[in-house]
């Protein structure tokens, strides 16, 4: 059997993450504005442009991370961060070798008319891109607020609510039944992904649980065939994070194991890191977690052995909205890693959700996978709200990036008693 080729160990993030509000007293004058910049001077000349796909000038920053418009034969897709858009760039490939394939041409139609004609539908598909990438997006700002522990505040509300019913007689609780629909969802959005998919998945080298939701129709409508096809082309578009080593274990559960069975096994490893019954659930059916991200982070934090305190990155995760938030939460622990590679930490940070570490010597590591840094209003104030989240008496500062760093946004944060690292993996 062909094995899925070792996997390029990236260390960009792949999401969106902003730092908060502005800080309403600084002048305009006080902050930076991160420049549109042409494809070409960002990405080599393979990534600009490929088959079928090209990427849209200008591309845009928010002051973290750059967001890339890809426009294609099969629509437009967006890609926050340079590992993102390797990602979109695999799948517009894989998408390719199924268009091409005259063994997927069997499906109604054909799958060059087939997936055409899902593009408006299946697609978030905007007329002007680029114009609408404002830098901000929703439900991300929270994540530099400091960290309070969501998973146990969600698991008590459960235990409590079912204690109540079960001394009243009542029905199940609103929590409770929260709780179920969660567990629905998340059933509906991955646990129903066949092996027949799967194997395509493989044979392609994508991503089973992508939210390209393009490619998941196509590779649905081609399995019901199971079409024999042979490709020459293996595309890794499979979310990897930096520092965990050998990834084929995890690719091979992700690829040949069913999800639900995934989720049985990793139940115990999760009690072992100190999470609860009701933590447990609300982790495992957390949307933007698939299994994918789930076995990625587990693998992070068995890398991590001996390291006080792992349940905590469980914890954090629980809170993640977007796709963008768990791509560049998972690069960051992944950041992370690498500094316990570097020199041992002996703990996770509470108090941040950046993944943080604390090395024997009382030294504080906080890690950011960001694409390229600049010294807005919106990184100035989270910057600020994250050191004030750490704990007091804290002694000196590491923060891991994981890309470039603006000379105006080195200085201002260094001068605020940040060491700045920015590892090459």
């Amino acid at each position: 059997m062909t094995r899925t080729p070792t996997l390029a160990r990236t260390v960009i993030a792949a999401s969106s993450w902003v730092l908060g509000r502005a800080i309403a007293a600084d002048s305009p004058d006080d902050f930076e504005s991160p420049p549109d910049q042409a494809p070409a001077a960002l990405l080599p000349a393979s990534m600009v442009a490929g088959t079928n796909y090209h990427v849209v000038d200008p591309v845009r920053s928010d002051g973290l991370m750059r967001t890339y418009v890809l426009d294609s034969k099969f629509g437009q897709f967006e890609a926050y961060g340079r590992s993102a858009l390797l990602i979109r760039t695999r799948e517009i490939a894989a998408l390719n070798e199924l268009a091409r394939t005259s063994s997927v041409e069997i499906v109604a139609g054909g799958v060059g008319r087939g997936v055409e004609s899902q593009v408006e539908t299946a697609v978030a598909v905007v007329a002007h891109p680029v114009q609408t990438v404002t830098g901000i997006p929703k439900g991300v700002t929270h994540l530099f607020h400091g960290y309070v522990d969501e998973g146990k505040e969600a698991a008590a509300d459960l235990h409590d609510s079912a204690v109540s019913a079960r001394a009243s007689g009542a029905p199940a609780s609103t929590a409770a039944a929260k709780g179920a629909s969660a567990a629905k969802h998340y059933a509906n959005r991955y646990l129903g992904v066949t092996a027949a998919e799967r194997h395509w998945y493989e044979k392609l080298g994508v991503d089973p649980y992508t939210d390209n939701a393009l490619l998941r129709t196509a590779i649905h409508k081609t399995a019901k065939v199971d079409a024999a096809a042979g490709f020459g082309t293996r595309f890794v578009g499979i979310p990897s994070i930096p520092g965990i080593g050998d990834l084929h274990q995890v690719m091979d559960a992700v690829y040949k194991e069913d999800p639900a069975t995934i989720r049985a096994r990793s139940r115990a490893t999760l009690a072992g890191y100190g999470l609860e019954s009701g933590e447990i659930d609300r982790w495992q059916n957390t949307p933007v977690l698939s299994p994918t991200r789930q076995l990625l982070l587990l693998k992070a934090a068995a890398v991590l052995n001996g390291v006080d305190g792992r349940g905590e990155l469980f914890r954090r995760a629980m809170g993640l909205t977007t796709d963008a938030e768990a791509q560049v939460y998972l690069q960051s622990v992944g950041l992370l890693v690498l500094a316990h590679r570097k020199q041992a930490i002996v703990a996770i940070v509470p108090g941040v959700w950046l993944p943080a570490g604390r090395r024997a010597d009382g030294h504080i590591i906080v890690c950011g996978a960001f694409e390229s840094v600049y010294w807005t209003a919106e990184v100035a104030s989270g910057e600020q709200q994250i050191r004030q989240a750490l704990p007091q008496g804290a002694g000196a500062r590491e923060l891991w990036l994981a890309g470039t760093v603006s000379a105006w946004a080195r200085a201002e944060l260094q001068a605020r008693g940040w060491q700045l690292e920015a590892p090459v993996p």
